[in-house]
């Protein structure tokens, strides 16, 4: 591919040879170095091609072994430049392009970010723009080094995070943590400040394991929300066996609660059908820095109709952007007709619905032990409502209260001050 190119800016012509002795021609060619390639023997005369260098050195070949040579095809970059040679808009018009594009590329014109599951790209793009790094910045004003230092201090669930400038791109790769919320937040929580570990709905107790701290739960006790369930502080006892003083510590434990989700949904058996007639008008636009025009549909006139936007960026290469984003947007006619769900289609609906609550509560962690959700339908409506019975981590931190506990000696030296 690359020595294809040479060729083409270095020009080269396909010659047909004919004369006395072409073959001796031949092997002149290649004791002096001229290169010749794609020769072909086609009635009892020679076709192939070589380089106009190469052309220039073949006058004293050609008297010796009295051939002569017919150029049918020039190729290359010197004889386009040949031929336009006096057209001077023409190359006028090409340094310009070359100076447009060598501007362009002084800028950066997309940002593609990688890594990110919990975080959108809007989002961490937002981010940037807040940060004065946005879309057609000069790329000598970024700091590649200083933006995953603020990505890393703005988002705690970013672990690891690399800026690199490639063409007219800001790449930014990220990692996050795949911990879970509830980890996420323990560990935010998790210094010096001792803590207790406290219910945060009601719920029956189903298992517990304690790491850290004193339980005041076990299994199968009822409690309600806020109640103590692990306090972030141990007891010392002395020699009587009285409480001598604390241990303070973050409490750490895995509780599971057996608990209740009331679930309630309801639709009308009437409802709006989009009937597509299979007609679509496209229209195209452009999108030029901040300005956008879009040309009008010209071809069909719907009256209810969906939209589908397609924008697709302009570039040269794989990395080198430009300003610049054809538009395409697309409308298909329906039109509204009024239909009515049997009993049987609005149960399996209904169906379908819960399935992908109970599958949002699995998602985060939740088993679904019970479920006690009836489907009902009348002439009018599909009602779904009934209790889900599942089995979830509970527990919230709340700090722990400080006590002081006084000694015997204290508390005569208190008594007296207080009698005096």
């Amino acid at each position: 591919m690359l020595i294809d190119k040479l060729k083409y800016l270095q020009g080269y012509v396909r010659v047909r040879l004919f004369g006395y002795a072409p073959e001796r021609f031949l092997n002149l060619c290649s004791n002096h170095n001229i290169l010749i390639w794609n020769l072909e023997y086609r009635e009892e005369q020679y076709e192939f091609c070589l380089s106009v260098r190469g052309l220039k050195r073949l006058k004293p070949i050609l008297k010796k072994t009295r051939t002569r040579l017919v150029i049918l095809e020039r190729t290359g970059l010197p004889f386009v430049m040949n031929r336009y040679r006096k057209r001077k808009l023409f190359f006028a018009g090409i340094i310009l392009c070359c100076g447009l594009l060598y501007t362009m590329s002084l800028f950066v014109w997309k940002i593609e970010v990688n890594g990110n599951l919990h975080e959108t790209d809007s989002n961490i793009i937002k981010f940037l723009e807040e940060k004065q790094v946005y879309h057609g910045l000069l790329k000598s004003k970024i700091n590649c080094e200083k933006i995953e230092e603020e990505l890393r201090a703005a988002y705690g669930d970013i672990i690891w995070a690399s800026a690199k400038l490639q063409g007219t791109m800001l790449i930014i790769d990220v990692q996050e943590n795949l911990a879970t919320n509830q980890q996420m937040q323990d560990s935010q929580n998790r210094d010096d400040t001792p803590s207790d570990l406290v219910a945060d709905k009601e719920a029956e107790i189903y298992s517990i394991l304690t790491r850290l701290g004193t339980p005041h739960v076990e299994k199968g006790m009822q409690v309600k929300q806020g109640d103590l369930l692990v306090e972030g502080r141990n007891p010392v006892m002395n020699d009587a066996g009285e409480v001598a003083s604390y241990q303070y510590c973050v409490s750490d434990a895995d509780i599971l609660g057996i608990t209740q989700y009331t679930y309630t949904d309801s639709f009308s058996l009437q409802y709006e059908y989009k009937n597509f007639s299979g007609k679509d008008s496209t229209a195209f636009g452009i999108r030029l820095f901040q300005g956008q025009l879009q040309f009008p549909h010209i071809s069909h006139k719907f009256r209810e109709y969906d939209t589908i936007t397609d924008e697709y960026d302009v570039k040269l290469g794989d990395t080198f952007y430009l300003p610049l984003q054809i538009l395409r947007e697309t409308r298909r006619e329906y039109h509204t007709e009024k239909k009515k769900y049997t009993k049987e289609e609005a149960k399996q609906l209904a169906k379908e619905k819960l399935n992908d609550f109970c599958k949002e509560l699995t998602e985060k962690g939740v088993q679904i032990i019970e479920n006690n959700v009836m489907i009902v339908t009348d002439e009018k409506n599909c009602t779904a409502s009934g209790i889900l019975k599942v089995i979830e981590p509970i527990g919230t931190r709340k700090a722990t209260s400080i006590t002081d506990i006084l000694q015997e000696g204290q508390k005569e030296d208190e008594s007296d001050g207080n009698s005096n």
